[in-house]
């Protein structure tokens, strides 16, 4: 979407850290936002402050593990502004840090439910809905570095949840109507309340300038730090090195081709 001016933006978890960010970004180029979240306190602060710096905005409670409050939330959009152009799904949290075997397992589903499920209700509900529109529309999902590679060791849940991110966003990429364009977005280290442990990420608003432009630009794979090239690198080349040892490319190789051989269905 090149042109922001007066798009209706719905954010998951936006009240603070990227969510805020991307909110008070997007609105200063005319997109009417709309806020999800479960902070109440912060929810309301976060609304007054986009109002005061001039942008149209509304808020609602939200659960994102809750498919019922997701679908409130989509029809609370609506009816603040008559549709729907852009879901970014932002809400998430970390925890269950530790090796596999010492992490609680029900720690570990409530990272799923939020960074996973979460993502999964609102790309289905608010997908529902653009489709039937019929409008040009957009989804945007938060991903991490955690991706693409182990950035936080002694993280498996939640590296593991955001895998998973960017595997279902693909899927949508494949899935969806041409006219809704999803996106998965892959912050580093920002300056958030999720990463107050320690300080030294990117600044918040900093971040969400980078990403506002590939967003204007309908980026499918939205990234903002640099050094991040050289983790990649080393997961790309190890994948790479392991099938040209064992499975190198040979004439007629597309027989086993599951692309292929489901077209023949």
């Amino acid at each position: 979407m090149k042109n922001l001016k007066n798009k209706v933006i719905a954010i998951t978890g936006g009240a603070t850290g990227i969510g805020f960010a991307l909110a008070k970004t997007l609105g200063s180029e005319g997109a009417k936002i709309v806020i999800g979240e479960p902070r109440k306190e912060k929810l309301i602060k976060a609304v007054d402050d986009l109002k005061d710096m001039g942008i149209e905005a509304f808020e609602a409670y939200l659960d994102v593990t809750d498919l019922k409050s997701v679908e409130d939330f989509a029809e609370f959009t609506i009816k603040c502004f008559g549709r729907v152009d852009m879901l970014i799904n932002n809400a998430g949290i970390a925890g269950a840090r530790g090796r596999i075997d010492k992490v609680d397992v029900v720690e570990a589903k409530k990272i799923f439910d939020v960074n996973f499920f979460g993502v999964w209700h609102g790309c289905a509900v608010f997908s529902k809905k653009m489709i039937d529109q019929g409008t040009k529309a957009a989804i945007y999902n938060l991903g991490s570095e955690n991706s693409l590679f182990i950035a936080v060791p002694k993280s498996v849940a939640y590296v593991a949840s955001k895998h998973s991110v960017f595997a279902l966003s693909e899927s949508l990429r494949n899935d969806l109507p041409d006219f809704i364009h999803v996106g998965t977005i892959f912050p580093g280290y920002v300056d958030t309340p999720l990463t107050s442990q320690a300080e030294g990420g990117m600044d918040a608003d900093e971040f969400a300038k980078i990403v506002k432009e590939q967003i204007k630009n309908e980026e499918h794979i939205i990234v903002s730090h640099a050094y991040n090239n050289v983790h990649i690198e080393k997961r790309n080349n190890e994948i790479s090195s392991a099938y040209k040892k064992y499975a190198p490319r040979y004439d007629g190789d597309d027989e086993y081709d599951v692309k292929t051989i489901l077209s023949k269905l």
